[in-house]
């Protein structure tokens, strides 16, 4: 057992840890290709956009079919699908058969599956924790991801100059195979399954719950305008920023992701102490205002060294709203909904996220990087302020 990780959730905590491992490979390598094969920060943007778009087309429908099925399964059938999609991309590097249209269809084939294995993931943690226990298990499996992301662009920074892009994604493709080994071992609770006949009333119900509850309303709300905001500048200005901004290397991007990750882990550890002392819903609303208050100083950076200081102390930020934010979901909706509601959470953030990949790809074509970063700050500063006329969110246990 992973210390400190409650009893029967190490499967699941070292499948994660490797596979997120294997995802920051992933995210290095893929926005790093996209430029390289392109040469342009909008095809750069619509590329990026394309790893979000299945959570727009699909998610409902996938959290509906993640409710309806035994959601260990699904996992590790998603996992499955992952390891050949991402090895087929540097096969084809490699036989000179790619280019940016082929590499943006095997991204969004690839997020299919992850669209699958988000909400099956999230909505499992009940069927193996107790409730009592949900909000401790959160943080640690934070903890866990948020060292793998440190973990990864270290390995991407080592991998970089000997086996080069096609290197990342061999080994992130490695790493889906050890997390599936590691599901197989999960011992979940049996749940009963969602009944409905079909999968449109299935999708139907769980909306109407969403629309009706108004803690779950206020929390899809202010995700999908603070990912709006967030997630483009995060995903696709970040390589940007390093690239033309600071004019440095892959290598010093890798490095952004690590620190980024750093902050993850110290964050990590402080989410379950201040829960104790803070409600759910307040400390979500005021974690999303320090993640975009914190983007502002990149406008006054010029140099490697304190850009990931600035990264890092964003990144604390993070696991205060990933915590609460599962935890709620976990706690105050039935189990037999958490799959379907869970799929809409990933809806907003990363079908937000798509179009917000977009957004900054057009948007840094005309304005500089650090410019726009410090405009992004501001704004998802005042959409976490705005989250507090919510009430059922601002007094959420």
């Amino acid at each position: 057992m992973i210390r400190g990780l409650p009893k029967g959730l190490w499967p699941l905590g070292a499948a994660g840890f490797i596979s997120t491992a294997g995802d920051s490979l992933h995210q290095v390598a893929i926005m790093w290709l996209i430029y390289e094969l392109t040469g342009s920060t909008v095809a750069t943007g619509l590329i990026g956009m394309a790893q979000y778009l299945p959570a727009v087309i699909a998610s409902v429908f996938a959290g509906a079919l993640v409710d309806r099925l035994n959601r260990k399964h699904v996992m590790i059938l998603s996992d499955a699908a992952r390891i050949a999609l991402v090895a087929l991309i540097p096969t084809l590097y490699l036989l000179g058969r790619m280019n940016g249209l082929l590499l943006g269809l095997l991204a969004f084939s690839i997020a299919i599956f992850t669209t699958l294995f988000f909400p099956a993931r999230e909505s499992i943690v009940p069927q193996i924790v107790a409730k009592h226990e949900l909000t401790r298990a959160g943080s640690i499996l934070q903890t866990s991801y948020g060292m793998a992301y440190f973990v990864g662009p270290l390995l991407a920074a080592a991998i970089l100059p000997w086996a080069k892009l096609t290197g990342l994604f061999y080994a992130d493709a490695a790493t889906y195979a050890a997390s599936l080994a590691f599901l197989f071992f999960l011992r979940p609770r049996p749940i009963a399954h969602d009944s409905a006949a079909d999968s449109t009333r299935s999708v139907r119900a769980g909306l109407t719950y969403a629309k009706s509850h108004g803690l779950i309303r206020g929390l899809l709300l202010v995700t999908a305008v603070d990912n709006l905001f967030i997630m483009g500048p995060a995903m696709v200005g970040t390589p940007l920023y390093v690239r033309l901004h600071l004019g440095l290397g892959a290598q010093a991007y890798a490095a952004t992701e690590a620190a980024f990750a750093l902050g993850m882990i110290a964050g990590s550890l402080l989410v379950n102490r201040v829960a104790k002392r803070l409600p759910r819903g307040r400390m979500l609303l005021y974690a999303i205002m320090f993640d975009g208050i914190t983007f502002v100083p990149l406008f006054f950076v010029h140099s490697l060294l304190p850009s990931l200081v600035v990264w890092f102390i964003h990144s604390i930020g993070v696991p205060f709203i990933l915590v609460p934010r599962s935890t709620l979901v976990q706690t105050e909706v039935p189990s037999h909904l958490q799959g379907r509601v869970f799929s809409l959470i990933y809806f907003t953030v990363v079908g937000l996220s798509a179009v917000s990949s977009g957004l900054t790809g057009i948007i840094a074509s005309v304005l500089p990087t650090h410019i726009l970063f410090a405009v992004i700050g501001v704004s998802a500063t005042l959409v976490g302020a705005a989250g507090w006329f919510i009430r059922d969110l601002r007094d959420a246990p």
